[in-house]
């Protein structure tokens, strides 16, 4: 496998616009599993064109999705060796930003507050022109901040549980009123990424993302509600509408007791 991700590494340092390549996520977590697939980051002073990569990507493999859409970030997939390599193109200013942005400046977000950072610090970097790169994620090496966590904590809650109106638990109850299936699944997600945002504050990890996270939870945090996997699991099992407020309730109350 080193072999393999030595060639995409070297084929696209050829690209005088590339800065970087590195691997991350499901394959660097530290849960994976046969179905975690290989996450590429090509990181580039300005936008890599179409024709150059479905020429470098041709080079690789006869098996490859060109794509013309961006549902997340500029990517491209490919298959080769059996395995499923998925290509993302970031500007090569974009570690720095969300360093400077969530890491220094302590800007929440609404779930996943770190999850770009985590991204970040568990890139095994493959090819790095200048170095720069290696330095930025190194930015992540130092303690977790006081000030961010305090920050995440409190706009998530707020949003959760706060006094206005539009929060994440009335929005549900709303939907369980009307009986709207789908609303509830949609705003139980939202106020569950708040929870989930939460607690990895208050243990000062990074967000590792949505996959295996209870497994994350058990495995990267300290202190951790009690009766967490009971919770969750009345809550997912529940978003009929039967039920679903009261376990909803017993989770967060059980979180803010760890707060």
């Amino acid at each position: 496998m080193d072999t393999v991700l030595e060639r995409i590494a070297e084929e696209f340092s050829h690209l005088e616009s590339v800065c970087a390549v590195a691997l991350s996520g499901s394959m660097t977590s530290q849960i994976h599993d046969e179905l975690s697939d290989y996450d590429i980051y090509v990181y580039a002073d300005m936008e890599v064109g179409t024709d150059e990569r479905k020429a470098l990507l041709e080079r690789l493999s006869p098996e490859f999705l060109l794509s013309g859409m961006s549902f997340f970030e500029p990517g491209d997939e490919m298959m080769l060796e059996g395995n499923v390599y998925d290509i993302m193109y970031r500007d090569s200013s974009f570690p720095h930003r969300e360093i400077e942005r969530v890491w220094i400046a302590h800007q929440p977000s609404l779930g996943y507050s770190t999850c770009f950072l985590h991204n970040l610090r568990t890139h095994r970097i493959l090819f790095d022109r200048t170095g720069a790169l290696g330095k930025e994620i190194g930015r992540l090496d130092s303690t977790y901040p006081d000030e961010l966590a305090e920050s995440i904590i409190s706009f998530n809650c707020e949003m959760m549980t706060g006094q206005f109106s539009s929060n994440w638990i009335h929005q549900v109850e709303n939907a369980v009123r009307r009986g709207d299936l789908i609303s509830i699944n949609h705003r139980t997600a939202a106020l569950m990424a708040s929870y989930f945002d939460i607690l990895f504050a208050a243990n000062r990890v990074l967000h590792p993302g949505e996959k295996k996270i209870a497994g994350y939870v058990h495995l990267l945090c300290h202190s951790v509600p009690e009766h967490f996997d009971e919770d969750i699991a009345a809550i997912y099992t529940s978003l009929d509408g039967n039920g679903l407020m009261g376990n909803l309730s017993r989770a967060i109350d059980r979180l803010y007791g760890i707060l």
